[in-house]
């Protein structure tokens, strides 16, 4: 029953969702030269080789906080999520020498594990007293928007997130002025951390709603750019 009533709850957003974009065809006419072919649906990541791109950006999720740690001044551990994606900007680079922009979670792995030096950290912002300013998916694709300048429009940019992420993580690349896909053939982390400093990221039950939320937001940005 529990199962069944898990189900339910998960279907319900996907379909809203669907109905959400299908509304946004019918309403809005259709671009004559669109930067990025709109989502079809909220599940489906757009890929490409990664040899096509020209810069990677690697979102993390969630952290570990060691005891006496106060999360408010610090981002914490990687973890064992973070260190995953940290292996998969890796595997999609391989040879390449484009270049790497990553949150501090996934900056400090490729840094110690792997010895990279040319990585680009993206970390979140401090208040004057010292304070964490959260740094959201959407702060991490305008920081790096930020960074690139005006080449930011010929950019091709492979996304490295979390599997549930990933698809939140392309779009919102994208509504920042790239284009924007996951690399295809590489596998995304998709084991949850239950003991992630986020209390969010431990779990789907937890995580899922709330993405799903954040795709169905994003929805009026990306026909705007089309």
């Amino acid at each position: 029953m529990r199962e069944s009533m898990r189900r339910r709850r998960f279907t319900y957003p996907g379909a809203l969702a669907l109905c959400v974009i299908a509304a946004f065809a019918i309403a809005q006419p259709v671009a004559a030269a669109p930067r990025q072919a709109s989502p079809q649906d909220l599940w489906t990541v757009p890929t490409r080789p990664a040899t096509d791109f020209t810069i990677l950006v690697a979102y993390s999720f969630g952290n570990r906080i060691p005891a006496g740690v106060d999360p408010t001044r610090t981002v914490g551990q990687p973890g064992p999520v973070n260190e995953a994606l940290a292996d998969a900007v890796v595997a999609t680079r391989g040879t390449r020498t484009v270049p790497i922009y990553a949150q501090t979670e996934i900056a400090s792995v490729l840094h110690g594990k792997y010895g990279l030096t040319d990585v680009i950290e993206i970390g979140p912002d401090q208040t004057p007293d010292g304070t964490l300013v959260y740094l959201s998916t959407d702060g991490v694709a305008k920081k790096v928007a930020s960074l690139r300048g005006p080449r930011a429009g010929d950019d091709v940019v492979g996304v490295i997130a979390f599997s549930d992420h990933q698809w939140r993580s392309v779009y919102t690349t994208v509504a920042a002025g790239f284009h924007a896909y996951g690399p295809a053939g590489i596998a995304m982390p998709a084991t949850y951390d239950p003991f992630s400093g986020q209390d969010w990221t431990r779990s789907r039950e937890s995580y899922l709603p709330r993405d799903i939320a954040g795709r169905v937001s994003l929805l009026p940005q990306l026909v705007s750019a089309s």
